[in-house]
């Protein structure tokens, strides 16, 4: 694809670490954003996204000289540091006076996250070895990108903008205001000793799951557990200060920047079962981060009800979301899709839009940002292929997939570009009937997962306010699957195997504005089968990220992940 180059301003966002990826904006509009997961089949790759910039460059016929700005926020040591050093120097005072030893774990952490600049250089090298001048580089606070992305993406003129995570640029948590007009004003941040994103990685590590990928098993594991049994524990280990409004980090117990095993967090967890610890920290992660907001909605006296705008790993558990929206005072919440590292890319392009064009917004109307697929391309495939299988081009494409549906038959669905975030949602994706919750274990066992959540459902707009108690039209983070709701009861009979055993889902609601090709296929199964939603679930094995490619998703096919393939508008069988 080829763009008129002269007087556009092409701005790339690039991220290295953890979910590496590449955005492409100009004259603000999102043209790309995507991971290079989805090119290396790696996931959560961290690492220099050379194919994923190959990509954009090639499809919009671009050189680098082509290219007027780069951002990064991996890690750019661009912190308040006179506030920084403040806030550690008075955590440090408080913590030798109750244990001298302490000392050790201050100066282990500092000199981890002073490591960091190995990955910044990184990223210099590289763009100097592929002829970016460094002049063309802007460095953004890791946060500050984070924050970026949520409320320029966010149909918000004005709101509090919180952003949480592991850490980056020694700091992981921050409250900023958001203003249409004047940007976004930083207001306060917590270090990366008080993390609860660390905290919540400790324990998937001690859970048995593997920390940064799988804390969403532990948010599932939860609900089968009992908060009330462990939350004392929590609370020895990360306390609220209403005083200052933050919480503290017990370092006698828990070093929350270090994932290997810690003899003092395992021993006072040692006594509790999975489900309880699980149930505890979930629980106790969601009362730190209410009770930080209803802080600042104090602090700042603002005129009530007020958005909210969220963005970094934590915001991927869709349960703390659901707890934010229900704050009394806050209006509607929006969690950017790709709200971990990989969103950095989009962020960081934001801000640069902003200081180009004094624009906040962006034009983020969907998360269909990546590679798409012709017909011609998808039929050249099938036919190499049709020893193996059967295909035909369907004529009435809603209906024909809604009978393969109705056969109880597993369907991967392959249409349109790629979503961008962690999230399928409906371009690839794998969709099943939800009547019945026996479908959760055949296929999980199908897929090689071992999930404890429900599959997520997609359901036609119509519906929504059917399915989902206080579900409005604008609650903008439901479009994009990243808040639970709970169910009605009607719907929780219908919809077994999308409902959680506590009584909420995670909805993806679809409408003809965002993916019409979509809708219209959900629509006409719900109206066939007297329906209100569908499964949907990424198109991908245990392990695996996302698939990208039409030959990855006929793989699929041929080794009985699905039972039907839709390739945009062919349908594929096994012979």
């Amino acid at each position: 694809m080829e763009i008129e180059k002269s007087m556009k301003k092409y701005i790339l966002g690039i991220h290295n670490g953890f979910e590496s990826g590449v955005s492409l904006i100009y004259d603000g509009k999102v043209l790309e954003a995507v991971s290079e997961e989805r090119f290396n089949f790696i996931k959560v790759f961290a690492g220099i996204p050379k194919m994923s910039l190959n990509y954009v460059l090639e499809k919009y016929n671009l050189k680098v000289e082509d290219i007027q700005s780069v951002v990064y926020s991996r890690v750019t040591f661009k912190n308040n540091w006179p506030k920084y050093i403040l806030k550690v120097f008075k955590k440090l005072i408080i913590s030798i006076f109750r244990n001298p030893l302490l000392i050790k774990v201050y100066i282990h952490r500092i000199k981890t996250e002073l490591h960091d600049k190995i990955f910044m250089n990184e990223f210099f090298n590289w763009m100097n070895s592929i002829g970016i001048d460094k002049e063309k580089i802007i460095l953004l606070d890791h946060h500050k990108a984070h924050a970026w992305s949520a409320f320029s993406c966010s149909p918000f003129d004005d709101a509090i903008i919180l952003t949480a995570d592991g850490r980056g640029d020694f700091k992981s948590t921050t409250i900023s205001e958001g203003d249409i007009r004047k940007g976004i004003k930083e207001l306060d941040f917590l270090t990366s000793f008080d993390s609860l994103g660390f905290l919540y990685a400790q324990v998937t590590k001690y859970l048995g799951f593997t920390p940064h990928k799988h804390e969403g098993k532990v948010t599932g594991l939860a609900a089968f557990g009992d908060p009330n049994k462990t939350i004392s524990v929590f609370k020895k280990i990360v306390s609220w200060n209403s005083f200052f409004g933050h919480w503290d980090t017990n370092l006698n117990i828990y070093s929350p920047h270090n994932i290997n095993r810690q003899k003092n967090f395992e021993q006072i967890l040692a006594p509790y079962k999975k489900e309880d610890i699980a149930a505890g920290v979930q629980k106790h992660c969601e009362d730190l981060i209410v009770l930080y907001i209803k802080f600042w909605l104090k602090k700042l006296n603002k005129t009530l009800p007020i958005n909210i705008c969220l963005a970094g790993g934590l915001f991927a558990n869709v349960k703390i979301n659901q707890k934010i929206a229900e704050i009394e005072g806050i209006k509607n919440i929006f969690v950017f899709p790709n709200m971990g590292d990989g969103g950095l890319t989009v962020g960081g392009a934001c801000y640069k839009n902003f200081v180009d064009n004094h624009s906040t917004k962006i034009d983020f109307s969907n998360v269909y940002l990546g590679k798409s697929y012709e017909n011609n391309e998808i039929y050249n495939l099938l036919n190499k292929n049709k020893d193996k299988i059967n295909f035909t081009k369907m004529e009435d494409r809603p209906v024909e997939i809604s009978k393969e549906l109705e056969k109880n038959l597993v369907v991967g669905y392959f249409d349109g570009r790629m979503e961008f975030g962690p999230r399928a949602l409906g371009s690839r994706s794998i969709l099943v009937n939800a009547k019945n919750k026996s479908i959760n274990d055949y296929l999980n066992k199908r897929l090689e997962r071992t999930e404890f959540m429900p599959f997520a459902p997609v359901t036609p707009i119509d519906y929504a306010s059917e399915c989902y108690l206080n579900w409005r039209e604008d609650q903008v983070a439901s479009y994009f699957m990243t808040r639970t709701y709970d169910c009605y009861e009607n719907f929780s009979k219908e919809h077994q195997a999308v409902v959680h055993i506590d009584g909420t889902a995670r909805p993806q609601i679809i409408s003809p504005n965002l993916n019409n090709r979509y809708y219209s296929l959900v629509k006409t199964y719900c109206e066939r089968n007297k329906k209100k939603a569908l499964i949907n679930t990424s198109f991908n094995a245990h392990e695996q990220p996302i698939i990208i490619s039409p030959d990855l998703a006929l793989k699929c096919l041929i080794e009985n992940r699905v039972d039907v393939l839709v390739l945009s508008d062919y349908i594929v069988k096994v012979k």
